[in-house]
């Protein structure tokens, strides 16, 4: 895919952050076209009321330039309605995985919804409550404000929805290399979807200023082929006894 590193934008790994970066190069693209028509018109004005005699109608009354000047940003507005609408709702319910995502202060927990085995749910906090927990140490086990005790898996190359709602006060979901921002308001039921074209592992927080604790709500998302996925999903009850760090 056609990627421009200088834009200040991740490299897209979804198909949602796809199209929305497709949508800025084309708004750029508009931009810059109308930039360079204006100012032609611009430069043509100028030439003929200073240097062409006798050409007042020209700048009076032209149908053409009317035209332009209203119809054509109109339509582009219209354009760019329709297209930023058809991203936003996704049509698509045939979702391979449902997850229900609710925020506390301050911890993410995770609800795995299957149609034809038993749910999993766990809570995702900062690495900083187990460490005080268990009084660890932060040198030995490369300790930063992003690790978290449980990431969320998720396989790769599925369609996944997402319902997101907060339990307490206002947060807000974001993970910039998957074009996710998303926010969590208490008794309000959000939903969105992800299809990840990467496999890997993708950080994010929240960036609602939801009390003291605000910056230490990290989230860490890992995509996992299909087989690795299903064995972590078998193994989930286990996983204390079998030590996977996931």
């Amino acid at each position: 895919m056609f990627y421009i590193k200088n834009f200040n934008i991740n490299y897209p790994i979804t198909d949602f952050f796809i199209e929305i970066y497709k949508f800025n190069i084309l708004f750029l693209i508009f931009l810059f076209l109308f930039f360079i028509l204006i100012f032609s018109f611009f430069l043509i004005f100028f030439l003929n009321y200073f240097f062409i005699k006798n050409n007042k109608y020209f700048l009076l009354k032209n149908f053409f330039l009317e035209f332009f000047f209203i119809f054509i940003p109109f339509y582009f507005i219209i354009f760019l309605f329709f297209y930023s609408l058809f991203l936003l709702i996704n049509f698509n319910f045939n979702s391979f995985l449902n997850i229900k995502i609710i925020s506390y202060q301050w911890k993410w927990y995770f609800l795995y919804l299957y149609k034809y085995k038993k749910n999993l749910s766990f809570f995702s906090i900062i690495s900083d409550c187990v460490f005080k927990i268990f009084n660890f140490n932060k040198k030995k086990y490369n300790y930063n404000k992003q690790n978290v005790d449980s990431k969320l898996i998720l396989p790769f190359n599925k369609l996944i929805r997402f319902v997101i709602f907060s339990n307490d006060v206002i947060h807000s979901l974001y993970i910039p290399s998957l074009g996710i921002k998303k926010d969590s308001a208490p008794s309000f039921l959000k939903d969105f979807y992800l299809k990840s074209n990467r496999l890997g592992i993708y950080k994010g927080f929240c960036t609602e200023l939801c009390g003291k604790n605000h910056s230490y709500m990290p989230i860490i998302i890992k995509f996992l082929n299909i087989y690795c996925f299903n064995k972590w999903s078998i193994c989930f009850n286990f996983k204390k006894f079998l030590n996977l760090n996931y």
